[in-house]
C-alpha cells in the first residue's frame, strides 16, 4: 500500500504544537506505508478571503492548494483551538480552496478538491481537554464540503508536557491513539479511491 496522504496544522507558529503533532504523525503514516506530503500552510501566500480581491483573479498560491488538496485522498489536520473552535488561518485557508473559479476548466467546482476526501482530526492543546472544541467545529465545516470522517480523532491535551527534547510523544498511548487514526484514514481512502493506491 501506497496511498497518498496529505498532513498539515491549522497553524504557521514556529513552536506550534499542532505543527509538532502534525510532524509526528507524517512519520508515524511512513511507517505505517503511506506516501506523505507534509504541508506547511506558511508555504503558501494566501491573503484574507475578499470576494472583491478573488474577481481580480484567484491568487496563483490557491490554484496550487486546491491541486495539492485534490491529489491526495485521505488528509489529516491537526486543529489548533482558538476561542474554543479552530483558527482564523484554516478558516480562509478552506474557505479559498473552496471558492470556486469562474471559467477554470478544473476548479470552478468549488467542491472538487473535497468532495470524497477521507479526513482524519488531530488537535493538541496546552488545555485539558486538547483542542476537542476546534474539531467539534470543524467536523460538520469539512461534512459540507462533502468530505469523509473518520470515525476516530485524538485530541492531545496538556500539549506543554507531551513532547520530548526530540519533538516526539512522550506516552506510548498517545502515539497509538495518533497511529489509529492514521490507519483509519489510510484504510477508508484505499477503498474511497483505489487508483490513488
Amino acid at each position: 500500500m501506497h496511498q497518498q496522504l496529505l498532513v498539515f496544522a491549522g497553524s504557521t507558529r514556529q513552536q506550534s504544537f499542532n505543527r509538532q503533532l502534525a510532524q509526528i504523525t507524517a512519520t508515524i503514516a511512513r511507517d505505517a506505508g503511506a506516501q506523505v506530503t507534509l504541508l506547511e500552510l506558511s508555504d503558501f501566500d494566501i491573503p484574507l478571503y475578499n470576494a472583491d480581491l478573488e474577481a481580480q483573479g484567484t491568487p496563483a498560491d490557491v490554484l496550487r492548494l486546491k491541486q495539492i488538496l485534490w491529489e491526495h485522498p485521505g488528509w489529516i489536520i491537526c486543529s489548533p483551538e482558538y476561542n474554543g473552535s479552530y483558527t482564523a488561518l484554516l478558516k480562509n485557508t478552506i474557505d479559498w480552496a473552496s471558492s470556486p473559479v469562474k471559467g477554470h476548466p478544473d476548479w470552478q467546482d468549488g467542491t472538487r478538491p473535497f468532495r470524497g476526501k477521507v479526513v482524519g482530526m488531530l488537535s493538541a492543546s496546552p488545555g485539558a481537554l486538547g483542542g476537542l472544541r476546534s474539531q467539534s467545529h470543524l467536523a460538520p465545516l469539512l461534512t459540507n464540503l462533502e468530505c469523509w470522517l473518520a470515525p476516530q480523532a485524538f485530541a492531545l491535551g496538556q500539549a506543554g508536557s507531551a513532547f520530548d527534547d526530540q519533538g516526539a510523544l512522550v506516552d506510548p498511548a498517545h502515539r497509538d491513539r495518533v497511529r489509529t487514526v492514521v490507519d483509519q484514514v489510510l484504510w477508508a481512502a484505499e477503498r474511497l479511491h483505489p487508483t490513488a493506491a
